[in-house]
């Protein structure tokens, strides 16, 4: 047993070991050649699903695969280690999207978008950044104006993973009392995504500008209240943070 195994528990060491064996089988060979592509191949998120990475720590009943918060860095750690662009989709497909759905959402919400998206049946992206706010989400431009029982969404959203692959778009957009979040289906009439190209990094990942125009959903779309997007993004955020960390080790563990 190596050092770094001492005070996992044995089911912490059975994702660490399931993790590192897809990696050296499935992504480190091919690694290389999807930066080149840009792009990681579907069935790549496939097999995501179908190992249970995609639903790490989302209950059962909705698809996912208990796992605790060191079983689920553990997994993230080895991605990096193989693909950080791999480590990406999952990190903001799970981590970003469907924990947040889980953590906020209504039940038909979860009904909808959990079983699809722990089984990568489905990705969901996180479009919060703007292309004149960067990551000061506090002054995002986006709106969404309230007609009816609808809203409608018009502005844009800029290097956003999973931007061109992603069913639905966890948005978040200025409202008269604030930012709200919304669960926008990415074919939405008015909703653009366009994939930027020629990245320094994370080249697999698919990375786009998304462009909303009049983009219409029904309330039931809303995730939380409205006013309380920007509490709900920064709490999706801190979650990023941890798969960020973890997966930079495995990087560095990848260059060693």
């Amino acid at each position: 047993m190596l050092a770094r195994d001492f005070g996992l528990t044995g089911t912490q060491l059975d994702f660490r070991r399931m993790a590192a064996e897809f990696v050296d089988a499935e992504i480190a060979p091919y690694a290389r050649d999807w930066d080149r592509a840009e792009r990681v191949p579907d069935s790549v998120v496939t097999r995501l699903g179908e190992l249970g990475f995609l639903g790490l720590g989302v209950p059962e009943s909705y698809g996912g695969v208990e796992a605790d918060m060191l079983s689920t860095v553990l997994v993230t750690e080895e991605l990096g280690r193989g693909d950080s662009a791999v480590r990406g989709i999952v990190s903001v497909s799970l981590g970003l999207v469907a924990k947040t759905i889980l953590a906020h959402g209504g039940e038909e919400q979860k009904q909808r978008w959990l079983p699809r998206l722990t089984a990568g049946e489905a990705l969901g992206c996180f479009a919060l950044t703007e292309p004149e706010t960067g990551s000061d989400a506090g002054s995002l431009r986006t709106r969404a104006t309230a007609d009816g029982d609808d809203w409608v969404l018009s502005g844009s959203k800029m290097f956003i993973t999973n931007g061109t692959r992603a069913e639905v778009a966890l948005t978040f957009a200025r409202t008269d009392d604030g930012v709200t979040a919304f669960l926008v289906p990415t074919d939405s009439a008015g909703f653009t995504a366009t994939e930027i190209h020629g990245k320094l990094g994370l080249r697999g990942q698919a990375t786009a500008e998304l462009a909303l125009d009049d983009v219409r959903v029904p309330d039931s779309a809303r995730l939380g209240p409205v006013g309380k997007g920007l509490g709900i993004a920064l709490g999706a955020l801190s979650r990023g943070r941890i798969s960020v960390a973890a997966g930079a080790v495995g990087v560095a563990q990848a260059a060693l």
